[in-house]
């Protein structure tokens, strides 16, 4: 085998290995952030008064259209808050 073969098998082992403690790292930190109740992801764009008040609304009757045009949401996120009874 080749000095450099040799040579950049051990660079990549290294870089391997380092690779796995990082990501061991960044598990350790986001466990301990969850611990600590830290929030993960995109924050809601309604508050819960707000959600509840959507989810009456369209109780009411109030059309898909209207509720995406009062609250600046897709279609998609009405149906996620309606279907959402906890908006925590």
């Amino acid at each position: 085998m080749r000095r450099g073969a040799l040579s950049s098998i051990c660079w990549g082992r290294f870089a391997q290995f380092e690779t796995e403690l990082r990501a061991e790292r960044q598990l350790e930190g986001i466990l301990k952030a969850k611990e600590l109740g830290v929030h993960f992801g995109r924050s809601k764009r309604l508050t819960p008064v707000q959600a509840a008040t959507l989810q009456q609304q369209r109780a009411e009757g109030v059309r898909l259209k209207d509720l995406m045009a009062q609250y600046g949401l897709t279609k998609t996120s009405i149906y996620r808050y309606l279907g959402d009874r906890t908006n925590d």
